[in-house]
């Protein structure tokens, strides 16, 4: 039937989507929650060990060598199963331009600068974006954020109103 990507910056909500779309019986996906996504060494192509995991910060120096990905055979598998069904996949990687010819709908969750300041520093459900270089490098996402997303015709959701909404606003253009 449909496999449907719902992306984000940091502090979009996609974690939100997750648990809503979870929570109204959709089969759903998560890069961070199903841990279908990880960081990858950009030379050996191997995946590695996240940083946070054991306490330490992902600083600048190791993001140059290393890339949060979602492999191409995950979002094949998950094309699989959509067979028959919509299933959902909320989540990004850096490497997804590999993969959106998979999806059949993209959207993006979209919030102003003021909302994404207020989330990333205030959630305790997610530490990336707490350090200054981690928050600059979600703040430049944010600002690439709208050409990248006109570019691959994503529906682009007001994700600065109440999560039941926003998951109202994806599933009513479905």
């Amino acid at each position: 039937m449909s496999l449907i990507y719902i992306t984000g910056v940091a502090g979009a909500g996609k974690s939100a989507a997750y648990k809503e779309l979870r929570s109204r019986g959709y089969e759903v996906f998560g890069t961070d929650e199903d841990q279908l996504a990880g960081f990858y060494n950009n030379v050996s192509g191997e995946r590695v060990e996240n940083p946070s995991d054991v306490g330490r910060q992902i600083t600048a120096a190791w993001r140059e060598h290393h890339t949060w990905q979602l492999p191409r055979s995950v979002i094949e598998n998950l094309k699989e199963k959509s067979s028959g069904k919509t299933v959902f996949l909320c989540g990004v990687a850096a490497n997804e331009e590999e993969y959106l010819d998979l999806f059949d709908t993209l959207f993006a969750l979209v919030i102003d600068d003021e909302t994404l300041y207020r989330r990333i520093t205030t959630r305790t459900n997610n530490t990336f974006g707490k350090n200054e270089g981690e928050l600059a490098q979600i703040k430049d996402w944010q600002a690439s954020t709208q050409a990248y997303y006109g570019k691959y015709n994503y529906i682009r959701i007001d994700a600065t109103q109440p999560i039941e909404l926003v998951v109202d606003s994806i599933l009513s253009q479905l």
